[in-house]
């Protein structure tokens, strides 16, 4: 265990996580949760002095890997459970595991359980959910246009 300065902030976020934080951020955990982890070496802790805690490397290490490049501060948001990313696209939670277990979406896991990034699951609905017949329309005035078929207004 390493010995770091006490807390810092930078822009509002604390350097080092306490556990409360990450419990509250992934919707699971206990400390038999940490010190399993811990112990195994997947989930690397660092000491301020007077308690264990742990930096935003750790905790995307042990999440599955750093964040896409300018996501960095997404990916620190609070992360979503397969019901609530399911709510906020307006599917089945199923689809949503089905989706991450394909590698359609992109997930963090935290232990067994799956978690997501809000920013992720917004730009992969915006892709996965897009109205095709409106595409077609589109493309189909669009070659119209460039044929010089499509009557333009005369002024």
């Amino acid at each position: 265990m390493t010995k770091i300065s006490p807390t810092q902030f930078t822009d509002g976020t604390p350097v080092l996580l306490d556990r409360p934080f990450l419990i509250k951020r992934w919707q699971r955990g206990s400390d038999p949760f940490f010190w399993r982890h811990e112990r195994r070496g997947t989930l690397c802790a660092v000491s301020d002095g007077s308690k264990r805690r742990y930096t935003w490397d750790a905790v995307f290490a042990f999440e599955g890997g750093m964040p896409p490049e300018g996501m960095r501060d997404a990916y620190q948001s609070d992360l979503l459970t397969e019901h609530q990313a399911a709510g906020l696209c307006s599917v089945k939670p199923s689809y949503i595991l089905r989706a991450a277990r394909r590698g359609d979406l992109p997930y963090r896991r935290i232990g067994s359980a799956y978690r997501f990034v809000p920013a992720q699951i917004e730009l992969w609905h915006k892709t996965q959910f897009v109205n095709h017949n409106l595409q077609k329309i589109i493309k189909k005035t669009a070659d119209q246009r460039s044929e010089g078929r499509m009557n333009t207004p005369e002024r």
